[in-house]
């Protein structure tokens, strides 16, 4: 070794110090060269030496990585919400692990793919269990044995229980004056000392009162928010993907993917028990697999050609071993499902939707072709895809009982009665059964259409123009299980339009759809003025087309499963049903062909006409590089659409109109109220969020600054200020589904105000030192992310709806002159409630949906993330990570509460904060990586 390098050094030093002739200098120098190469293969110092290769073996080029987050509660902060609900242990166990792995595929002795076939495995898997938490209220001790004596309105003031039994009509009712307290139509006896007689508690109701745990809390006001529950939710999930890439020649390359998942959910309970209203466990499993042949026809023509199957395959919920409703001395209806009750004001006793099977199969195939031309590149593509659905759904098949205050109030007089009253005497306003005969197999299809040019006129700008066409098939059922109402046929109960027909018979087809063909442009510029690419305007504007969803579940299909209604004739004077004297059999069996099937049902509705959602969108930014590796950018945007499919809350078709209001007390009378709906043979119609007919929009404005790294700093500032409307979103829907002017309001999840900010650092520890310390204070770098974002616009809600049923989404009154903003927002006042008012008795709010200015409190987010990386050699290192989330823990506060109640019987909480949410988690992470 010691004479090759001196060979080198005497060849390098003759031609430095000037040799005869240059020739001659570069030939010692070429000679030197190549010795000290001989000499030191010899040695086994090059890679291309025997010794070397055989001390190396054969040489992989597979390259990976092995990975592990961990999280426990043991290094976190307890949330606040757990604090506040006086518990002091919050669970968190999380393993986040895998692998992947990939280079070229060879077999040993039988295939080497190093020059024309590699793959790619990765593997990863999840194992979480986590604390949710859940403030609810549920009946108190004294109530649960009928004692109501204790028992307040919001306001804190007495809340009279009064008794059906005793109900008279009053004969001094003057029905040209409103009813009060003052007229009554029915007169009622309160209850003595409030209390319902042990003797008249319904036997099926006490059976099913054993399952509501005890009250452990007094969060209150007024006993609300008694009942604190953390459960831990389960999250498991393993999945697989493994790709090959495989060239022929120069010219073809075939790509083939399979992967699978396999997961499980087990929602937290609400309340421990079989009658946990919380969701029901989910069980998961996705398979996949696609192939792609890529052909290069030459440098500037490609064409693709590929395929895509997938399943997926789900279990919501299973039924029981045990007759619950045998159980409970329930009639009428059996099962291995616990009845879902809905008991006013409380939490429920069992859930819906308690059992839904279902199976997903997409199939689809496409081909891509581009090529250039000039300046030009022409695209088009095209791509089909097949849907299948097939469900089994049981929603309610040991009924769904609504229990509500009218029964137990003084009828026409509000904040009088409970629902939990009316539940202890077993008497429901409501009840569902659903009967479920016939599993559902749902085909529908999509093929779109791009056709595009991407030009370049001349340097520094490119303009882009194309066209997406869509051609949507209708959903149709494998075995023409599939039936709607057509609202023009004739029904033979009332000669009134609307009856139900089924797929197949009486001169209909296999659907109730037409076909939706739609084609929408697009286009597109990108200019750097002057040919400077260091400024550069893009602008662009598209308008696209999408389908009507194919969602889980049966819709459609009452004609094989069946729907049975029961609903009371007056919900303040007689029960739909009474729990102890069962669920009524039916008069019918399934499948059920008749025109009247559905009567008295709220019946499905497919929609059938040619609408469909609608989608545009444009922007216009610039982009300026600045000094310092600097690039800063912004722009303006806007987003809007319509015909977006909503469900029968925003367009109900059977809606009353809002004149009818003028009838009052008289509205609760069902079969009055029926023959003011549009078709009376149906309470309402279920359009399964399928009916297209939502709009909204959205305007933003937007600023970027983002530092490239350089010096091992990398930064990412973003702002955005957006305001967004529509006329569907919220949870009640609307006030008036015939004008939907009225309810074009704030959507009530946009934040107009959106701040964040995303940081690298890798630090300057050690680049001076060169011993053994350097692996330690070498390679360290701090990431992390910090949002700030403004409250969410506040839904001012009425405490009373006494419409008689007319309006579902009732909103509150404006009281003019008075300033609902407060000069210091906080827990106590966050907004004045006394800007509200809960509207009179059958009349509708003023008010819009969402408040124009009210707005709840601002949130924020701050994560951080320590990394440190171990270099063991050129192609392997380890690293080392610790993530705080929420790392400063921080508690944001929750939204206040938003019900205005009556003059009378104000809601006290009203504009009040009573919680925050939110702590510290801590994350670890090992990564190896070779």
């Amino acid at each position: 070794m010691r004479r090759a390098f001196g060979l080198l050094v005497v060849g390098v030093c003759y031609a430095w110090a000037g040799a005869p002739q240059e020739s001659a200098a570069d030939a010692e120098l070429t000679k030197a060269v190549e010795e000290f190469k001989i000499v030191t293969k010899e040695l086994g110092l090059r890679p291309d030496s025997p010794r070397k290769q055989a001390q190396a073996g054969p040489r992989w080029k597979w390259h990976g990585r092995i990975f592990e987050n961990l999280r426990n509660d043991v290094l976190d902060a307890v949330p606040h919400e757990i604090t506040q609900g006086g518990t002091s242990k919050s669970l968190l166990r999380r393993n986040q692990y895998g692998f992947n792995i990939g280079g070229p595929l060879e077999i040993p002795f039988l295939y080497s793919g190093r020059q024309a076939t590699h793959f790619s495995l990765s593997f990863e898997g999840v194992r979480e269990r986590v604390s949710r938490s859940y403030l609810r209220t549920i009946p108190t001790t004294p109530e649960r044995t009928g004692d109501f004596s204790k028992v307040v309105d919001s306001s804190g003031e007495p809340l009279p229980i009064y008794d059906p039994l005793t109900t008279q009509l009053n004969p001094e009712y003057n029905p040209s004056q409103d009813v009060s307290t003052e007229n009554l139509q029915y007169s009622r006896s309160q209850f003595p000392g409030n209390k319902i007689p042990a003797s008249r508690l319904d036997p099926v109701a006490l059976k099913a009162l054993s399952y509501y745990p005890i009250a452990n809390t007094s969060i209150g006001p007024y006993d609300q928010n008694n009942y604190f529950h953390v459960s831990p939710e389960t999250n498991k999930a393993t999945g697989m993907i493994v790709k090959v890439d495989h060239s022929i020649r120069e010219r073809h390359r075939l790509n083939f993917e399979v992967a699978y998942t396999n997961g499980f959910l087990g929602p937290a309970e609400i309340y421990p028990g079989v009658a946990n209203p919380g969701g029901v466990d989910h069980t998961y499993q996705n398979r996949r697999g696609s192939f792609e042949h890529v052909l290069t026809l030459s440098a500037q023509t490609v064409n693709t050609f590929g395929f895509d199957a997938q399943t997926e395959m789900s279990n919501n919920g299973k039924e029981s071993d045990t007759d619950y409703p045998a159980d409970l001395g329930l009639s009428g209806v059996s099962g291995g499902v616990f009845p879902y009750m809905v008991v006013q004001p409380y939490v429920s006793l069992g859930r819906p939707n308690s059992v839904l099977t279902n199976a997903r199969n997409t199939f689809s195939w496409w081909d891509s072709f581009s090529t250039r031309k000039g300046k030009h590149n022409l695209r088009m593509s095209v791509r089909y895809t097949r849907y299948q659905v097939n469900s089994r759904w049981l929603k309610y098949p040991t009924g769904y009982f609504l229990f509500g205050s009218g029964l137990t109030s003084l009828p026409g007089i509000v904040n009088t009665g409970r629902g939990f009253a009316s539940f202890l005497l077993g008497e429901s306003q409501q009840s569902v059964r659903t009967v479920n005969s016939f599993p559902s197999y749902f085909r529908t299809s999509g093929t779109w259409i791009w056709v595009g040019d991407s030009w370049e006129p001349r340097q520094g700008l490119n303009i882009s123009i194309g066209t997406n066409t869509t051609v949507f098939t209708p959903r149709t059922e494998k075995y023409n299980h599939l039936s709607t109402v057509d609202l023009t046929a004739i029904n033979p109960a009332n000669n009134r339009p609307g009856a139900m027909v089924v797929a197949g018979l009486g001169g209909y087809g296999r659907t109730f759809q037409p076909i939706l063909v739609k084609t929408g442009p697009s286009v597109s510029f990108a200019w750097s003025p002057r040919g400077n690419p260091k400024t550069v305007i893009r602008a662009n504007f598209g308008r696209d087309y999408g389908s009507i969803p194919l969602y889980s579940g049966q819709f459609g299909t009452q004609a094989f499963n069946g729907t049975l209604t029961y609903t009371s004739p007056n919900t303040q004077l007689e029960p739909a049903v009474v729990l102890s004297n069962g669920v009524p059999a039916p008069a019918q069996s399934w499948p059920d062909y008749r025109l009247v099937a559905a009567n008295d049902t709220t019946a499905d509705l497919i929609n059938r006409t040619d609408n469909q959602p609608v989608y545009q969108s444009g922007s216009l930014s610039l982009e300026r590089q600045l000094p310092a590796a600097i690039l800063l950018s912004g722009g303006l945007s806007y987003a809007g659409g319509k015909n977006l499919s909503v469900d029968e809350n925003i367009a109900n078709p059977n809606a009353i109109r809002l004149e009818a209001l003028q009838y009052r007390d008289s509205l609760n009378d069902e079969e009055f109220r029926s023959s003011l709906r549009p078709y009376p043979q149906y309470k309402g119609f279920d359009l399964s969020s399928s009916w297209p007919i939502g709009r909204y929009r959205r305007d933003a404005a937007w600023l970027r600054v983002e530092k490239r790294t350089g010096r091992g700093l990398a930064l990412n500032l973003n702002y955005t200020l957006s305001k967004q409307y529509d006329d569907y979103s919220g949870p009640t829907g609307r006030q008036d589904v015939y004008n939907r002017n009225n309810e074009w309001s704030l959507v009530t999840y946009n934040r107009p105000h959106y701040f964040s900010m995303n940081y690298v650092y890798e630090l300057p520890f050690g680049r001076s030192v060169s011993d053994w310390r350097r692996y330690f204070v070498v390679g360290w770098s701090v990431s992390g992310t910090s949002s700030v974002a403004s409250g969410l616009p506040l839904w001012i809600m009425p405490l009373f709806n006494n419409t008689g049923g007319v309006v579902t989404a009732l909103r509150v009154n404006v009281v003019p002159g008075v300033d609902p903003h407060v000069e210091n927002p906080g827990p106590e006042r966050w907004f004045n409630p006394s800007a509200f008012e809960n509207p009179d008795d059958f009349t509708i709010g003023n008010a819009s949906r969402t408040h124009s200015s009210l707005r709840g409190p601002i949130s924020q987010g701050h994560d951080l993330s320590l990394n440190k990386l171990f270099s063991l050699g050129a192609e392997r290192s380890v690293e080392l990570s610790a993530v705080g989330l929420n790392f400063m823990n921080h508690a944001n506060w929750n939204s206040p509460d938003t019900t205005i109640g009556t003059a009378d019987s104000p809601n006290t909480n009203a504009g009040k904060i009573t919680g925050s949410s939110g702590g510290r988690v801590i994350q670890l992470g090992l990564r190896f990586n070779f």
